[in-house]
């Protein structure tokens, strides 16, 4: 088995440059692909490890490229996620996601691009019917809060942190380790933090916040059980099980975030789930039974209705 090589373990890390002609870093390139992979790959961790796309590169053929580590090292990299099916974004420690380069670390789930626009849905809720004033004036607070429930990584805690920086975030998790690479993304990506971690399950932590959250945003497991073990290796042998699997039907950790979400929620809050591509109805239908309002279902980057959207109503009756 090769060795998973840590980011403090890597020579690009340490300025060793090496200057190998662009001739010969081409031939080296497709020596790798036909050893396996998918030229997506080995482009996304050559522009990792560079800092640009080498296919910008327009000069001579005999013109040096400067690669921080030597093509053996990149060669041991390759063959790692090849042979191994090690993760890319494990094998360097970082993912970017958005506009940030995320810490990550086998134990908590790789961020997802598609994840990208659970966070851009939620700030386009805050905009509807200009809901900021909206909940301000129902709820008669000066504080708007949001959770990001099952945090992992800490990617949506960022991203809310970075865009609604006057809120207060809390962000809860039942790993331990997670909430520790959520804290390290925190602490370097958001000058001022103001989220607070918990370990619990999902609500759990923040019974005493009820009906003083005013936006709800998760990314549960999902995935029905029978369906895990059809995962790619890079998956399911390396990624944590429990981020994954959503039960018999996909739906356990879902049901008990609606269940309990008009409780949570402040008047005229929202709460933005992300879930299986064949669960629209029945996540909606949830929502619509848990007396939540302003319904809706939204397409991923692959025209599959990954996104619910729900309000708890301004006012009850």
């Amino acid at each position: 088995m090769l060795k998973i090589i840590r980011q403090d373990e890597q020579p690009y890390a340490k300025n060793v440059f090496h200057s190998i002609s662009i001739s010969t870093f081409k031939a080296w390139y497709k020596a790798r692909l036909y050893e396996g992979g998918i030229a997506s790959d080995l482009d996304w961790l050559l522009s990792i490890i560079l800092g640009f796309s080498w296919k910008r590169i327009t000069f001579n053929q005999e013109h040096k490229l400067q690669l921080p580590g030597s093509l053996a090292y990149l060669t041991k990299l390759w063959q790692c996620h090849c042979l191994e099916h090690v993760p890319l974004q494990h094998l360097m420690g970082i993912c970017p996601w958005r506009d940030l380069y995320l810490k990550v670390e086998p134990g908590t789930l790789i961020p997802r691009q598609e994840t990208e626009l659970l966070v851009d849905l939620a700030l386009q809720c805050l905009s509807i019917d200009k809901a900021r004033e909206q909940v301000l004036s129902t709820d008669h607070s000066d504080v708007l809060q949001w959770a990001d429930l099952g945090t992992g990584s800490g990617a949506i805690a960022v991203a809310l942190a970075r865009a609604l920086p006057h809120w207060i975030g809390h962000a809860t998790d039942c790993s331990h380790q997670a909430l520790i690479q959520a804290q390290n993304n925190l602490s370097q990506l958001v000058s001022c933090s103001r989220v607070t971690r918990y370990c619990g399950y999902w609500w759990e932590p923040l019974i005493s916040l009820s009906g003083k959250i005013n936006l709800i945003l998760a990314n549960p497991p999902y995935i029905p059980s029978q369906l895990i073990e059809t995962l790619e290796e890079n998956v399911v042998n390396h990624e944590p099980i429990i981020a994954l699997d959503g039960g018999k039907d996909g739906l356990n950790a879902i049901r008990t975030l609606i269940d309990i979400a008009p409780k949570m929620l402040s008047p005229g809050g929202w709460i933005v789930i992300e879930h299986h591509y064949d669960q629209s109805s029945n996540v909606t239908d949830l929502m619509l039974n848990a007396g939540l309002t302003n319904i809706y279902r939204v397409l991923d980057l692959d025209s599959n209705y990954r996104f619910a959207i729900a309000r708890k109503p301004l006012y009850q009756y």
